[in-house]
């Protein structure tokens, strides 16, 4: 499979330029979607198109058996491009700064190589949007969250993705069990108070902006004093904003800020006790106070048996010796939504450029080394196989 890859390495990279030209936001890839439908029909593929507004569910069945998903992200990032590469982003202020270009084109490979060979069962090729967000969805719901609302999820066995990492060397791929990507949530907190003269009557006033305080320093100490020492978990408070002038007692504040964690028990653990916290303060103060989970993302758990199959694929590509194990990050991933529902794995592929800076992900200068997309072509396409012949759901 690896040298199948290698042989189509020119077409890989290809689309995924091409793709890297032209980044659209979450529920606006319509270009992308466009390009995508176009390749399948170049091919002979049948897919389905509008899945989850904007993506495309393409199928190869052979007989009756298992029936694997293999999933790739569309969209990408309000970030200004500054690679200075000569495909750079032709769109204003948008950049695949997340490498979600070389996931469409990697899986547009795997379903090159895959549509002529020999297996027995289904193979789902789901090309998602909106992974970054749930952006202006009537329901505020994320791509995989309407993914699965749609019921694309029904019948699927178990599902594969990976995600391209400039930091992990070229010629690696990490791969483990349990949690991969924290459960990561956005939250608002809206503190209604009540205006009066700050100088004359401040007892005539609800302090929106002492609140706040308050509530900031007190929702710290979930983390510190009321979670298990050995367990990781984050709650910021990255913008507040209250107060009108100088001397009137603040009517209202607003924060915002982010949630992390690695255990989804504790994720919804944390939760509660932030809602907790503005409920006794609201009743402190005899005033109004809103907690609202802007985008919420679960754990993204890979599972044993799963994992079991597709390191001996990763195996097979890169050796034994190129698998990183103890994988685990706070960064939060749209696909844990999926993993949530069925059997999953979620592998990391190492692209870090030769010979160049290294930018992380969401960085206006991120470059990854091309070369590895061949290698994560072969590793899915190999994977896919290998869950097809041996993957027990009884097991699962």
């Amino acid at each position: 499979m690896k040298n199948k890859a290698k042989g189509i390495e020119s077409y890989i990279i290809e689309k995924r330029r091409e793709i890297h030209k032209y980044p659209e936001l979450g529920y606006q890839e319509h270009k992308t979607s466009s390009l995508i439908q176009t390749e399948l029909e170049n091919m002979g593929v049948s897919f389905k198109k509008n899945i989850a507004k904007t993506g495309v569910l393409a199928q190869l069945q052979k007989g009756e058996g298992k029936h694997v998903l293999l999933r790739a992200d569309m969209d990408a990032l309000p970030i200004a491009e500054k690679t200075n590469l000569t495909f750079a982003s032709k769109n204003d202020g948008l950049m695949h700064a997340c490498g979600h270009d070389a996931h469409i084109a990697m899986l547009l490979g795997v379903i090159k190589l895959l549509k002529d060979e020999d297996f027995t069962g289904t193979l789902s090729f789901l090309f998602q949007p909106s992974e970054e967000g749930n952006y202006d969805d009537e329901e505020g719901l994320s791509g995989a969250q309407r993914v699965i609302k749609e019921n694309i999820l029904d019948g699927v066995d178990c599902a594969i993705a990976l995600h391209q990492v400039p930091d992990i060397p070229t010629g690696v791929i990490a791969i483990d069990n349990g949690t991969v990507m924290a459960a990561a949530d956005l939250f608002k907190i809206s503190i209604n108070g009540k205006a009066s003269h700050a100088g004359a009557y401040p007892e005539k006033g609800i302090d929106a902006i002492i609140i706040a305080s308050q509530l900031v320093t007190s929702l710290q100490t979930i983390i510190s004093r009321e979670i298990n020492a050995q367990q990781t978990g984050v709650i910021s408070i990255s913008t507040i904003n209250g107060g009108t002038t100088a001397n009137i007692v603040a009517d209202s504040v607003e924060m915002t800020g982010t949630i992390r964690a690695l255990d989804e028990k504790l994720h919804q653990e944390i939760i509660e006790k932030i809602e907790k916290r503005c409920e006794s303060y609201s009743l402190m103060y005899s005033n109004e106070i809103e907690f609202e989970l802007l985008h919420t993302v679960p754990t993204t758990t890979n599972n044993p048996n799963v994992v079991k199959i597709v390191k001996e694929s990763a195996a097979t590509i890169f050796g034994e010796n190129q698998i990183l194990k103890d994988i685990s990050t706070m960064g939060g991933e749209d696909f844990g939504n999926i993993s949530q529902k069925i059997p999953s794995c979620f592998a990391l592929l190492g692209t870090k450029p030769l010979n160049e800076p290294t930018y992380s992900l969401h960085n206006e200068k991120m470059i990854i080394n091309e070369q590895a997309l061949a290698l994560g072509t072969a590793y899915l396409s190999q994977a896919a196989i290998d869950l097809l012949n041996n993957f027990k759901t009884d097991e699962a």
